[in-house]
């Protein structure tokens, strides 16, 4: 993982274990392009709040974010997307399913205009590939539309939240640079690209930097 001289290689997808409510703080301003998560469900009030504080600051164009409807983001955000999950008869002895997470875009950033109208929809109904590789996991092909939508080949992705890596594994398909976050050091050396300790990001967000 690091050679002699202590030093990453020059990589462009990094996977970092820890906990993002401890290393986000020590991520400089401005330091990726696109953020792109998928932050924990039943997060309080004054959590949401500082984890959208932070990421506003570290990101220099725009900010990308599932929630349920229960558990709603920031308001306003600049858009509102919806994801139609696939139906599932699990939960529903004393409630009604959720079928839809909403997905919630803050900033002004890149927007590729260019491709058919049928990418800028704002309801999905993209399946996920592989349940099994995380509860949480969301479909490629929604992320790969949001990437394609929002950022270009080069740009620095973040995913402070990266369960089963699925941003980070689209994004180096794209030919676009991830930093992915993840608590679960099994599932960081399962789907991570390349394994690192926190302190090494800043040695690689100052060669990706431009």
């Amino acid at each position: 993982m690091i050679n002699k001289n202590n030093k990453m290689p020059k990589l462009n997808n990094l996977s970092i274990c820890a906990d993002s409510f401890e290393l986000l703080p020590e991520l400089p301003d401005k330091c990726v392009d696109l953020v792109v998560t998928d932050p924990p469900y039943n997060l309080s009030h004054e959590k949401i709040v500082w984890l959208h504080s932070q990421f506003i600051r570290i990101c220099k164009k725009q900010v990308i974010v599932f929630a349920p409807p229960e558990n709603q983001w920031i308001h306003p955000a600049d858009q509102y997307l919806f994801w139609i999950k696939p139906i599932s008869t699990k939960n529903t002895s004393k409630h009604y399913s959720r079928f839809v997470e909403v997905i919630f875009i803050y900033g002004d950033g890149i927007w590729n205009s260019s491709r058919h109208w049928s990418q800028y929809t704002n309801v999905f109904t993209d399946l996920v590939d592989d349940n099994g590789l995380h509860p949480c996991r969301k479909p490629p092909s929604l992320i790969e539309r949001l990437l394609k939508n929002h950022a270009n080949e080069g740009s620095i992705i973040l995913d402070p939240f990266a369960g089963s890596f699925v941003v980070q594994n689209v994004a180096s398909k794209l030919l676009m640079s991830s930093v992915s976050i993840e608590q679960d050091e099994a599932m960081v050396r399962k789907f991570g690209v390349f394994f690192a300790y926190k302190e090494q990001i800043k040695l690689f967000l100052s060669r990706s930097i431009r």
